[in-house]
């Protein structure tokens, strides 16, 4: 080992033995979501052989598609404010007085534009007849967007109080898993899925609400206009980011559901839905725990943060590696397991997104935990701006030909592109997040951490 290598071992040790109190937090927090992400995949594997066999893949796209709908007006609802407020807060967590201030900007502003997005919403569901012939659905899924309104889990999240999320997590895949089995009897029932997302998501936020207020001794108050004015225009990037993201990632099941049939809807929601769990099954954990410490670290200096950056990477690439293979493997036999007869045709779907895990996590390594933390909102846009029209152009040209198979290719193909610009930008920018010279410091790093997890 070189002289360099041993020095910069040395800095990491030294760094983790005054920050183990960040660590404990990290390993804390890792092991919640880690140890409830398990529950809230093993509930699914309840509560979704009994429903599709139900209702069957026609139905099941219909649900989809109504999700896929309401999504871009909880997207409207958020405008960016989640993320914004997580690196602000997490960067002075102790500042009592800008805590109060971000969080009664965040509560008001979603508060409004929850008003114009039901405008619109009651606007366009009456008049498109495509819409309106489901307009009951889409009325159940769009109450979802109050529980967008309510949901403090961005307050927990720069508190890096996760345990608690994980369990508000679990409370609402319990309510919702619960909800279902009751209602849903015939196929005629199936809207009752989404009517038990939205409620236990409600009840669920409202509790989670009241809990932080008081945990947090947080006091609201609504804020003046220039206040509103002024966090609209600073979230606006984040906001417009936020909007190109789900054009190449949420668009596949909307635009597959206007130029095919419920039927491939269905079979395209099954087999990527499979991959989405294993995805958050290790990766939701590590992002919601990683990136306030990332944001921490990048407050205290730029060379702090990208250290913590580098040293995730090779882990997380081998650990995304792991699904991946796994997915690809043992999928399609889970997948005839859990939706039946019905819905083999999504073992092919399942096999070409099986990637994602690994394509993503590396994605929102880049993006989210290095380009935002560096304040490159306005390049961060951009990449994604081009990755929705990207998005957008390939659907159009396979989905045209090759229905639910073509949008699974045009999502794996959009997420690829991503991640190769992040990549790319930060290489012109002299920024190197993927050197061989790190990885025995990461190694270091990793040690450290999994004995600290250990100790606790």
């Amino acid at each position: 080992m070189s002289d360099e290598i041993t020095d910069e071992i040395t800095i990491v040790k030294n760094e983790v033995g005054i920050a183990k109190p960040t660590m404990k937090r990290f390993a804390v927090n890792v092991a919640s979501l880690f140890s409830v992400q398990i529950a809230n995949f093993l509930l699914p594997l309840l509560t979704v052989p009994y429903v599709v066999r139900i209702i069957g893949p026609e139905k099941l796209g219909l649900l989809n598609f109504s999700q896929a709908y309401v999504t871009y007006f909880s997207l409207l609802i958020n405008y960016g404010f989640d993320m914004a407020a997580v690196r602000s807060i997490a960067a002075n967590r102790d500042d009592k007085e800008a805590t109060n201030r971000i969080f009664s900007q965040v509560m008001a502003g979603k508060t409004l534009l929850w008003v114009l997005s039901t405008v619109i919403f009651v606007i366009v569901s009456l008049s498109n007849p495509e819409f309106k012939q489901h307009l009951f659905l889409h009325v159940c899924t769009y109450l979802v967007c109050i529980g967008t309104v309510l949901s403090p889990f961005w307050l927990y999240q720069a508190m890096e109080d996760l345990g608690r999320v994980a369990l508000f997590n679990l409370a609402v895949k319990l309510i919702f898993s619960l909800s279902v089995l009751l209602l849903i009897r015939q196929a005629s029932d199936y809207f009752y899925q989404n009517l038990a997302i939205s409620v236990s998501q409600i009840l669920v936020s409202v509790g989670a609400l009241y809990v932080a207020m008081r945990r947090f001794n947080i006091r609201f108050r609504w804020p003046t206009f220039p206040e509103l004015r002024t966090r609209f225009r600073e979230d606006r990037t984040l906001f417009f980011s936020s909007v190109t993201i789900t054009i190449y990632a949420s668009s596949n099941i909307f635009i597959l559901g206007l130029m095919s049939l419920p039927y491939n809807v269905g079979i395209y929601a099954a087999g990527t839905r499979l991959e989405g769990m294993a995805e958050s099954f290790v990766g939701l954990a590590l992002n919601q725990a990683f990136f306030p410490i990332v944001a921490q670290a990048f407050g205290q200096g730029r060379e702090q943060g990208l250290r913590m950056v580098r040293n995730t990477f090779f882990p997380l690439f081998i650990l995304m590696s792991i699904v991946a293979v796994g997915l690809w493997l043992v999928g399609p036999f889970v997948l005839t397991l859990l939706y039946g007869a019905k819905f083999q045709d999504a073992s092919t779907i399942l096999r070409i997104v099986c990637v994602l895990p690994l394509i993503i996590g590396l994605s929102n390594l880049l993006g989210l935990h290095t380009m935002l933390n560096l304040r490159m909102d306005r390049a961060f846009f951009m990449v994604t701006a081009v990755g929705s029209v990207v998005g957008l152009a390939l659907n159009w040209l396979l989905v045209r030909r090759y229905a639910h198979v073509g949008a699974a290719y045009a999502l794996v193909l959009t997420e690829l592109y991503i991640t190769l610009a992040m990549y790319g930008y930060l290489r012109w920018k002299g920024i190197n997040v993927v050197k061989l010279s790190h990885l025995r410091e990461a190694i270091a790093f990793t040690k450290n951490r999994v004995q600290t997890l250990r100790n606790r």
